[in-house]
């Protein structure tokens, strides 16, 4: 008999999300949540609550994920009234439909706690999904199951701060849970179960958020802990100090037959694995080849038969449709990964508007054929692997992304493109960035003091030089951030000096991707550093600056730091009044944005002050134009009748202008 079809109820507090996703500069898409809810059941009731004259641009993707809106009129900015309604209606529907056994509650407010647990008590299940930065703690715990939203929107399978730390605590949470059921006699454990049980000792437990698409592949990667054995198609788990114990399981009714581990998934090695895991990292291989080469001809014929006419929302959704109408299962999600191979490659154009999924879409003045669009898009992984510093092997390329190492001719033609559009370079037969040094983004002068810092440290004696080895420092560094400055900045000092010479030698494992990424983590720590605890406002200016040319909104680099970018931002332009000397605590940085920032800088009555915020302005628009632009973007949308917000839009658009980088404000 088959299985009834689990029924949820979805209600989500869309003040309080979509307030978290301007603040982290994120087009909030809710497609991909909706698909991970649908895999777990049907969807009977979907509600949103919010103030939708305020977030009309929601509107159109949230009615085609067939959503009540409900209306919540704001009697005063920054209050959310959306929750005691949200409640009641949650609550009567858990009495009133007793067929709904899961509730899914989207939120970050900790005032959801009590009505999770009271949904708890009528015996459903509750699945609670939020920001990790926003979400307070007693709303996780209060939950049977909950997911960081970061990870349904791809965002968090990027290598970040909290990932690292995230990674050893699932480590120390399969340990725990092992233990506990080994001296309950139940090991060895099938996995589902194990699972089960991880979850009710952490309802946050999600493999997605380590880059796991299924549990058993997330075990597989940590089989130094567990050993993993199958029998009639189930897979068990057992952990590896008690085999080593000789601890026999007491589960005698259905003994498991020592055997060697199956494996779980290929294991490519050497340069391949590197590519794949680089493609993985920046979800470039979501499609196989046929159905990406479907998409990019699908993509182009569109834009090419109504220039302007979609947005990339618009556009991703309706061949959403058309596909769904032929029978082939291709999500919004998967869309939207084949469209970013484009969108990094600059195949599309929005006019003077900064890129968003709901702004009109050209294709890109130069690409004048179907079959010049797909090798601008494909060029891509290309770009990637000399971007992370790895050698180029035309055959290996052509095996991963076109399926036939004999095509290492268009690998070739790849390169050529990207040569002749100024973005690699070609030198006794190897390939790298522009750039005289072998580190090439530390020409810039922005970069060079933090280069020379890296060269000139003195590592500690007897420091193995390796990539793993820089992602330990790394790692403490992230532990030290919030506790010690100094140390955090001294740590990533070294994991960077480490990755550098790893990078240089070629090490296995070693690329220019994660040294990036170690150098725009080293850069916000030591402007804290400087900022906070020093007080040397001017000379953090360096290291802020040096950051934000690291972390553009095209780089990939972007999604892996988006956390800092607003503290970031706003810690650099309130510097501005703290190297006078003014009293800026009114400002509430901690809880500030940086369009509220640059209001107060603008607004200021102080002079001077208003002058070192124009300055500051002039050197980030030198360095990353498109951070000003959002900001730009955001005031806009969210203060389009408080004058004094529209002032520092002008200010900063003005800024823009005289750094010759236009921006449309609508």
């Amino acid at each position: 008999m088959d299985r009834p079809i689990e029924q949820i109820a979805v209600f989500i507090d869309f003040e309080n999300i979509a307030r978290w996703a301007e603040e982290v500069f994120l087009d909030f898409e809710l497609t991909p949540v909706i698909e991970h809810l649908q895999s777990r059941g049907a969807l009977v009731i979907k509600r949103a609550y919010g103030d939708w004259s305020r977030f009309a641009h929601y509107r159109d993707e949230m009615m085609d994920n067939a959503f009540d809106l409900i209306q919540m009129y704001s009697v005063r900015a920054g209050k959310n009234r959306a929750d005691i309604r949200m409640a009641m209606d949650a609550l009567e529907t858990a009495m009133t439909r007793p067929h709904i056994r899961t509730f899914v509650i989207i939120s970050g407010d900790s005032d959801f706690g009590a009505l999770v647990s009271k949904l708890r008590e009528y015996g459903k299940y509750t699945l609670g999904i939020g920001p990790r930065q926003i979400t307070h703690r007693l709303l996780v715990k209060s939950c049977d199951e909950f997911i960081y939203l970061e990870t349904l929107l791809d965002e968090s399978a990027m290598v970040s701060e909290q990932a690292a730390t995230d990674r050893e605590a699932g480590r120390i949470l399969l340990r725990k849970t092992l233990r506990a059921l080994g001296q309950r006699g139940e090991t060895p454990v099938e996995a589902a179960r194990l699972r089960q049980t991880m979850l009710s000792m952490d309802p946050t437990f999600n493999e997605a958020s380590f880059g796991f698409r299924q549990f058993k592949d997330w075990l597989a990667a940590n089989e130094d802990l567990v050993s993993l054995r199958e029998q009639d198609l189930r897979l068990y788990v057992v952990l590896r100090e008690a085999q080593e114990r000789e601890i026999k399981p007491l589960t005698a009714k259905s003994p498991v037959p020592p055997a060697t581990p199956a494996p779980l998934a290929d294991s490519p090695t050497g340069l391949a694995r590197q590519y794949r895991q680089i493609f993985s990292r920046l979800k470039m291989a979501a499609a196989d080849f046929s159905t990406r080469r479907d998409v990019l001809r699908d993509i182009y014929r569109e834009l090419s038969d109504h220039p302007g006419e979609y947005t990339t929302d618009s556009l991703l959704e309706t061949l959403r449709e058309r596909y769904e109408q032929q029978g082939f299962g291709r999500s919004k999600t998967m869309l939207r990964h084949i469209w970013q191979m484009g969108f990094r490659q600059r195949a599309f154009g929005y006019g003077d508007q900064p890129a968003s999924v709901r702004t009109p879409v050209w294709l890109a003045p130069d690409i004048d054929s179907e079959s010049a669009f797909v090798r601008r898009a494909e060029s891509g992984f290309v770009y990637a692997i000399i971007h992370a510093g790895l050698e180029v092997n035309l055959e290996e390329l052509a095996a991963i992304l076109v399926n036939d190492a004999d095509q290492a001719d268009y690998i070739q033609t790849l390169l050529n493109e990207l040569e002749t559009r100024g973005l690699i370079v070609s030198e006794n037969g190897h390939y790298r960035l522009p750039g005289h040094s072998a580190i090439p983004f530390c020409d810039h002068p922005a970069l060079r003091p933090i280069c020379r810092e890296i060269e000139q440290v003195q590592l500690p004696e007897n420091v193995t030089i390796s990539p793993e080895k820089a992602f330990t420092l790394a790692k403490r560094a992230m532990i030290q951030r919030s506790q010690d400055f100094s140390a955090s900045a001294r740590s990533y000092l070294y994991a960077c000096r480490i990755q550098w010479e790893a990078v240089i030698n070629r090490m296995q494992g070693a690329n220019l991707e994660d040294l990036r990424w170690l150098i725009a983590s080293y850069a916000s720590v030591r402007a804290g550093e400087l900022s906070q605890v020093d007080k040397d406002y001017a000379q953090s200016r360096t290291y802020y600056l040096a950051f934000f040319l690291l972390v553009q909104e095209d780089d990939p680099l972007w999604s892996r730091m988006r956390g800092l970018i607003n503290p970031m931002l706003v810690y650099y332009w309130a510097n501005a009044g703290r190297e006078l000397g003014v009293d800026v605590s009114s400002w509430n940085l901690s809880a500030a944005l940086p369009a509220q920032v640059a209001m107060h800088a603008v607004t200021h009555k102080h002079a001077e002050l208003v002058e070192g915020w124009r300055k500051r302005t002039r050197e980030l628009a030198e360095v990353n134009p498109g951070v000003l632009k959002r900001v730009v973007e955001q005031i806009r949308h969210n203060y389009p009748d408080q004058p004094a917000y529209l002032l520092a839009a002008d200010a900063i658009q003005r800024i823009l202008e005289e750094a010759k980088q236009p921006v449309l404000l609508s």
